[in-house]
């Protein structure tokens, strides 16, 4: 009884992979969801271009954020080591 878990779903796969190599797949699912009451009609809508197009823009992939003026932050990160050490 503990194994009856993986042989269920061993041979679903395998009832999966063979209705899909026949190509009946999406057959047997439409009718199941069918049955169920599930089913939506397939999106047969066409493509439209949208009716503007905005280019991507060119940027540093290091760029991270402006310098802000009037503010000068070091970048040290031992820094915060000092200032806690000082603080306490």
């Amino acid at each position: 009884m503990n194994n009856a878990w993986f042989y269920f779903h061993c041979v679903l796969a395998l009832v999966i992979l063979v209705k899909d190599y026949n190509g009946t797949l999406e057959d047997a699912l439409n009718n199941f969801e069918k049955k169920i009451g599930f089913y939506t009609e397939p999106d047969t809508t066409e493509y439209e271009a949208p009716p503007f197009y905005i280019p991507p823009t060119e940027q540093d992939s290091t760029w991270i954020l402006p310098p802000i003026e009037g503010i000068d932050i070091p970048i040290d990160s031992t820094m915060a080591i000092n200032d806690r050490s000082e603080n306490e």
